[in-house]
């Protein structure tokens, strides 16, 4: 009989050690992170029949339970594989931010400097202190325009590292994975595993997500396999694949991700990462960074052309016609790596003031031209080239192949080169070349109310004579104008000939002339530059002005940064929740453990009492016996 109560209180002693040991551990990882709680789960050793029916023979620990729920988990690392997405992007579009958030410093402040310079030129077209400080405001004006290109396309350069890094960072956690899944698989029997093992192996797979999202299954064995969104395999088993990063075959200026799997190689598509920081970073560099540095582009090539091109429609102060006043980046085409016809397209920006804040890819179908525009995907389906898109002349020479094709960087590269190219202030075209006067015989009332060049050409500054026939007509005679007769005078429309156009005031009568003759006052005349002025207020950028063109940018660039903080704080609250959750589930409670460890405490001290009793009892037995 002592026996059998020695043997219960034996199992009794193990169980409640274990019950006190799984407690310890329990204590001792309070602080680990992804820690699931366990608790030693005990059962009845049965029982021995006896004539008076059946005796216990004590307990057994049946299992150690490791307190999670897939569930939770799965949860979890979604919420984390969604805020490590949502975190990158703010903390990247935050630094964006900043480069346009000094409006004393910034291109806005610059471009409106320029425009009072303009102004005093207007007022003052001989001074050279007044074009002096035109052309040092245009300087300035350019070199912020510069200057911020720079800081883009370095923000450009960083994400294109941190992409390397983080593709590297992952390649190590799929290789822990696949080693935990190596132990995992090597454990005896299907229900008993290390449970700190299993938490190992969610806490890496809840490290993977939050660098791209996974989509994990767990096998009988306890093992993991992960996938990407888009079903390719990451780790299966022991094996685990590579993401790496290389050259974009259709943009070297880009990194690439790919999957690497024993020398397949498949590019990862951004949008199918769906979460991570791979996804936040790429969505910055390829969207939200492209987009500014795209915008700034289309204003810059609208200032420096639609104002070259006023400049060209006057003469400088020494009579010749106006020099270009700044000079701007070239668009850059790159043929994909992968093409295998001859076909090579060249680009130029024909009409700045069309000029869609974008970039192009052009792909080629064996019978026709695909050109996409990346801002918003619009796709235009041409039979051939050339052809004229939103202001961007392309053409092409030698054959390409089927599904060739070919990047356009057009807006993203034109502010790189913006600058200044006018030397001297002399050079500053605030005269027109030609005047436009009423002859001293009219006998009607007829006057020129203003006279502006539309259009240089080679015959702007050809003497014209407009004779009156009648009220209601004339007859032009000069060099370029064809020299018409009986032409009808429209009440409120110009007359135009050689680029140049004539408004009137008045009603003539037959024998009245006007003559449109070279400038004898340049020093003094500051038509040109008032024009100038009148552009700089004008919208000359894809219908909007350049004031409210970069205003629309910065406001388009704190949009974005306003919705990426709102989703990384919503995200981090449903990270917080969800942590939370898994924390009520599988996280350890001090004071519940405490309680625990005090009740294990005294079961340990009754089955060693039980087991001293058991003793006694044994050795009166045998002090009986003998």
């Amino acid at each position: 009989m002592s026996v059998g109560i020695y043997s219960i209180a034996s199992t009794a002693l193990r169980a409640t050690y274990a019950q006190l040991q799984t407690t310890g551990h329990n204590i001792a990882n309070v602080n680990t992170p992804g820690y699931s709680r366990q608790e030693a789960l005990l059962s009845s050793a049965g029982a021995s029949f006896t004539g008076s029916g059946y005796l216990g023979r004590g307990v057994s620990v049946a299992d150690v339970q490791r307190r999670s729920d897939r569930f939770l988990t799965s949860e979890l690392a979604l919420s984390s594989s969604l805020n490590a997405a949502d975190r990158a992007r703010n903390r990247e579009l935050e630094r964006l931010q900043s480069l346009f958030a000094d409006n004393a410093t910034g291109v806005g402040a610059a471009y409106d400097d320029w425009q009072l310079s303009l102004a005093d030129l207007a007022n003052q077209p001989a001074s050279a202190s007044a074009r002096a400080a035109v052309l040092a405001r245009a300087d300035t004006l350019a070199a912020r325009v510069r200057g911020l290109e720079q800081q883009l396309s370095g923000m450009h350069g960083n994400l294109n590292e941190r992409v390397r890094e983080t593709a590297a960072s992952a390649n190590g956690l799929f290789e822990q994975l696949a080693r935990i899944n190596r132990r995992l698989g090597s454990s005896p029997g299907d229900s008993q595993v290390p449970n700190d093992l299993l938490d190992q192996r969610d806490q890496i797979i809840e490290k993977i997500n939050s660098v791209l999202r996974v989509s994990t299954f767990i096998n009988q064995d306890h093992t993991a396999s992960i996938f990407t969104v888009a079903g390719q395999a990451l780790v299966v088993g022991v094996n685990a694949e590579r993401i790496e990063t290389r050259f974009d075959p259709e943009d070297p200026a880009r990194q690439q991700v790919i999957l690497n799997s024993h020398g397949s190689i498949t590019a990862l598509d951004p949008l199918g990462l769906a979460g991570g920081e791979l996804a936040g970073m790429l969505r910055v560099r390829d969207d939200d960074l492209r987009s500014a540095r795209a915008a700034l582009g289309q204003m810059a090539s609208a200032i420096a052309q639609s104002f070259n091109q006023q400049q060209a429609r006057g003469v400088d102060a020494n009579g010749q016609v106006g020099s270009p006043l700044f000079s701007i980046g070239q668009p850059i085409v790159v043929p994909s790596s992968e093409n295998t016809g001859s076909g090579a397209i060249t680009v130029s920006v024909s009409d700045a003031t069309q000029l869609a804040a974008s970039d192009y890819t052009v792909s080629f179908d064996g019978s026709q031209y695909a050109v996409t525009r990346q801002s918003d995907g619009l796709t235009r389906v041409l039979a051939s080239l050339p052809a004229t898109i939103d202001g961007v002349a392309l053409n092409i020479s030698g054959t390409p192949a089927t599904n060739d094709r070919f990047t356009l960087k057009v807006a993203t590269e034109l502010a790189s080169n913006f600058s200044r190219s006018l030397g001297s202030g002399n050079g500053l075209a605030a005269a027109y070349a030609m005047t436009a006067q009423a002859s001293g015989s009219n006998t009607g009332d007829v006057s020129v109310q203003s006279f502006s060049v539309q259009t240089a050409t080679p015959s702007s500054a050809a003497p014209v004579t407009i004779t009156f026939t009648s009220a209601t007509t004339f007859d032009v005679s000069g060099a370029g104008t064809g020299n018409p007769t009986n032409v009808t005078l429209n009440p409120g429309q110009p007359i135009e000939f050689n680029g140049w156009q004539l408004r009137l005031a008045g009603v003539p009568r037959a024998g009245d002339s006007l003559s449109i003759a070279a400038n004898t006052a340049i020093g003094s005349d500051n038509r040109n530059a008032r024009s100038m002025l009148d552009l700089a207020r004008s919208a000359f950028v894809n219908g909007a002005t350049a004031n409210d063109s970069y205003a629309a940018l910065i406001a388009d660039v704190g949009t974005r940064a306003q919705s990426a903080q709102a989703a990384f704080e919503q995200s981090k609250q449903v990270l917080a929740s969800a942590t939370a959750a898994r924390a009520a589930e599988s996280g350890v409670n001090l004071d519940e453990e405490a309680a625990r460890m005090l009740q294990f405490q005294q079961a340990y001290q009754a089955a060693a009492k039980l087991m001293s009793t058991a003793q006694s009892m044994f050795e009166s037995l045998l002090a009986a016996t003998s």
